[in-house]
């Protein structure tokens, strides 16, 4: 088996961990690489190991849903709620890692598009939001093709499960735990008071269009304009990401541990 290494490269400290964590696997018989010299190929056994924060595995899953490999964090960031180990708790786990002895947590992901038709998938969110620092847009908000709301507001914002512990819920938005088939529609900083978050299915077609020039931005990457009437459309997409985990996790034992 392959164990594929990536480090943030924002945190020097990451690397020095990622060469003491690849000699450990090498020792243990794993195959090792990393990411930045050999990427793995669909359908090859292996492991992607993330090594920073919740930002760097987001930013590895498209690497992962393409090799159709799982994921394994290792906590180098602040928050860290996507990340399963440590640096010591992988070098504890590596004979288990061997073994298989570890479970696969699927995590529902998003299909966005654009006016253009392309398609964009995100794991956290996908944001319609106002290009200005000053001032507000509207959007008008249709769910399953019906109009919900016309708000004011810096933007509004669509997340997974994973996603609602993230910027949705900074906006104000629900916890939603892991495994609900749903998704959270949040405005952001709304300048009327009952405009508040909704829950929806994840089968629901969102559609955000925006009255003004917006700009579009799946997992807090800014990826497109979108022009005076121009939509964004989201739903739950029928591909998915998966995380290794070694014990179950408690939801809110981990807010408690890393969100208070």
């Amino acid at each position: 088996m392959y164990l594929f290494f990536a480090a943030n490269p924002k945190k020097p400290a990451t690397f020095d961990a990622k060469k003491r964590m690849m000699d450990a696997a090498a020792s243990s018989g794993f195959l090792c690489a990393e990411l930045e010299e050999r990427a793995p190929v669909a359908g090859e056994d292996g492991i992607l190991i993330v090594i920073g924060g919740d930002g760097s595995i987001i930013r590895h899953v498209p690497v992962a849903m393409t090799a159709r490999m799982p994921i394994l964090g290792i906590h180098f960031g602040r928050v860290g709620f996507l990340t399963e180990l440590t640096e010591e708790g992988f070098l504890t786990a590596l004979p288990r890692l061997k073994a298989g002895d570890y479970r696969l947590e699927r995590r529902a992901m998003l299909d966005c598009e654009v006016s253009t038709g392309r398609i964009y998938r995100c794991l956290n969110d996908a944001v319609l939001y106002k290009l200005s620092f000053s001032g507000v847009t509207e959007i008008d908000v249709r769910i399953g093709g019906r109009s919900a709301w016309t708000v004011s507001a810096d933007g509004v914002m669509v997340s997974t499960p994973t996603g609602s512990t993230g910027y949705n819920l900074s906006a104000g938005g629900p916890i939603v735990p892991e495994g609900l088939d749903a998704m959270v529609i949040t405005p952001i900083c709304p300048h009327k008071l009952h405009v508040r978050p909704i829950v929806v299915r994840s089968d629901t077609e969102v559609e955000l269009v925006e009255h003004d020039d917006g700009m579009a931005a799946m997992d807090g990457q800014r990826v497109c304009r979108v022009a005076k009437g121009e939509s964004l459309k989201i739903t739950g997409s029928k591909e998915s990401v998966s995380f290794i985990r070694f014990q179950q996790m408690d939801l809110y034992s981990r807010i408690q541990e890393r969100l208070t």
